[in-house]
């Protein structure tokens, strides 16, 4: 690589993707209601946590995604 070459890619910069939605929302909270069984609180939460985990998954596979493409030279 010519060093116009280098510096012209320094200079360019790096425009990163925008991050999904996703990757900023919060987990929603479960709250016992009044009169609720528990096990209905807990089904609640483990929809919750589901929900939290594939979120995650999903942020991390296009954190990846990207990293290697700049890595690869896009």
């Amino acid at each position: 690589m010519k060093a116009a070459e280098i510096q012209a890619k320094a200079e360019a910069g790096i425009a990163l993707p925008d991050l999904p939605a996703e990757c900023r929302r919060h987990v929603g909270r479960v709250i016992p209601k009044s009169g609720e069984k528990v096990r209905w609180t807990q089904k609640r939460w483990e929809y919750s946590a589901d929900v939290a985990d594939r979120q995650i998954d999903d942020c991390a596979a296009f954190y990846d995604d990207t990293k290697n493409r700049f890595e690869k030279g896009r």
